[in-house]
């Protein structure tokens, strides 16, 4: 997953945030803690499961981890966190910098 594509899923949930569409899921992510802290929990156990599986099927483990990054990148945009924030971090921590 490239960071532009990233970037444009962060663009698009703040839109979404800012605009929110009548009935739209992800704005329901964006203005509910509760419900977006439920989905990340869930969506993280299932790519554990799969993960954890004897036989891990790529394609799944694929697709759970997309749902884990997309309900996790709407928890952080719901809690106005930049992703860049989450980047600056890693690179941090990369670089040896303090945990």
């Amino acid at each position: 997953m490239s960071a532009d594509f990233l970037d444009d899923l962060e663009a698009l949930l703040r839109q979404r945030k800012a605009d929110p569409p009548e009935g739209s899921y992800s704005a329901t992510l964006l203005t509910d803690p509760v419900a977006v802290q439920r989905k990340i929990m869930e969506e993280a156990f299932e790519v554990c499961l799969e993960l954890g599986a004897d036989d891990v099927h790529p394609d799944r483990a694929a697709e759970e981890a997309a749902d884990l990054v997309f309900h996790l990148m709407a928890g952080l945009v719901g809690a106005g966190v930049p992703w860049e924030s989450v980047t600056d971090v890693l690179r941090n921590r990369r670089q040896g910098g303090e945990r």
